[in-house]
């Protein structure tokens, strides 16, 4: 449920709009997907592959219905049967068939596809593997092209990676193959590896506060506990307006222990003090780890502020109506339509 919004824009941002006969249909399929309606959504995607079996937006759109519901064979299969017809399009198809490898956990075929895709998005996601493979030079070349993407979110990502790639402290560089591990989904291995990267850091390296507070609010969110406590009382003077961190991170270790009330008091105390969006980020994320165990305290926490990860966490709460509320209209709508990331 959790993938519903990322994967939304792209299924928007892949449709050529009114130029394929099947466009109209995907729109209607969308947008039961953005009303709540996840089954009839999905049902609506499928059948209209179905009824449109040589459009290249039909099958984006019915392997992201069979990618919601973890199909990943029928995804995978989809996108590889319309590849011949897409044209110039076939390097997004790829890429979007390493991202269903990627989703399945197959981590060589999601290198395959994303070196064969020739796309930067392809790239990156290559060299992500190269570098939790501990394959660090086959990194560097493979985000050299990442960072040349159109895309600024791509070429940042990948400019980053090569940031820590190039600094002079192997500690540093070592955070690259955590952060890939962390961006490939083994979240629990990419904290505990960032622990003790970061927290061996010296006192007076210009980095160690915010990596500190970085991946202790990952660990936290990943439900390693200990670990994010143990990065967030490290902190010391945290940078300049980032105090709020600090206790949005315990707020959300709280919530992960199941102390609902803690967790509760502490986010509600930054108010007036963080970001908004910071904050609707914290509860949201503070909310998903509470739901299992306290569904109701959750959607509290989880609060109503416009954004998409509250609407994910209104989902994991069981409140598919408030989440379609958030969905239907206004910053959330021009979000989606623009194809933003979540």
């Amino acid at each position: 449920m959790r993938i519903l919004l990322p994967l939304l824009t792209l299924v928007l941002a892949a449709c050529g709009g009114g130029e394929d006969p099947a466009a109209g249909a995907i729109q209607g399929a969308t947008d039961k997907l953005r009303q709540g309606d996840l089954p009839g959504g999905i049902e609506a995607l499928l059948a209209t592959h179905s009824q449109h079996p040589d459009s290249v937006d039909a099958a984006v759109a019915a392997a992201y219905g069979a990618y919601l519901s973890r199909d990943w064979e029928t995804a995978d299969r989809i996108l590889a049967e319309i590849q011949p017809k897409a044209e110039e399009r076939k390097g997004e198809i790829t890429v979007r068939r390493a991202l269903v490898a990627l989703a399945r956990g197959d981590l060589d075929q999601t290198r395959a596809l994303g070196e064969a895709s020739g796309q930067p998005a392809g790239a990156l996601l290559a060299a992500e593997v190269a570098l939790a493979d501990g394959e660090r030079d086959k990194a560097a070349a493979l985000l050299q092209t990442a960072g040349s993407s159109p895309d600024r979110r791509v070429a940042d990502t990948a400019r980053a990676y090569l940031t820590l790639l190039g600094d002079g402290d192997p500690r540093v560089q070592g955070l690259s193959e955590a952060q890939a591990l962390w961006a490939l989904g083994s979240r629990q291995v990419a904290v505990r590896s960032a622990e003790e990267l970061v927290m061996s850091l010296p006192a007076d390296h210009p980095s160690r506060p915010e990596s500190l507070l970085l991946w202790a609010g990952r660990a936290a969110a990943a439900g390693e506990t200990q670990v994010a406590s143990n990065l967030v009382e490290s902190v010391g003077f945290p940078p300049q307006g980032q105090q709020w961190r600090v206790q949005a991170t315990r707020g959300i270790v709280a919530c992960a222990e199941g102390d609902a009330a803690r967790c509760a008091g502490l986010l509600d105390g930054l108010t007036d003090v963080a970001p908004p969006g910071g904050l609707a980020d914290a509860r949201a994320t503070a909310a998903i780890l509470l739901v299992s165990k306290d569904p109701e305290a959750a959607k509290a926490i989880a609060g109503t502020e416009p954004s998409p990860s509250v609407a994910r966490a209104l989902l994991a709460a069981g409140d598919g109506r408030s989440a379609a509320e958030l969905l239907a209209g206004g910053p959330l709508d021009a979000f989606l339509s623009a194809g933003g990331g979540g």
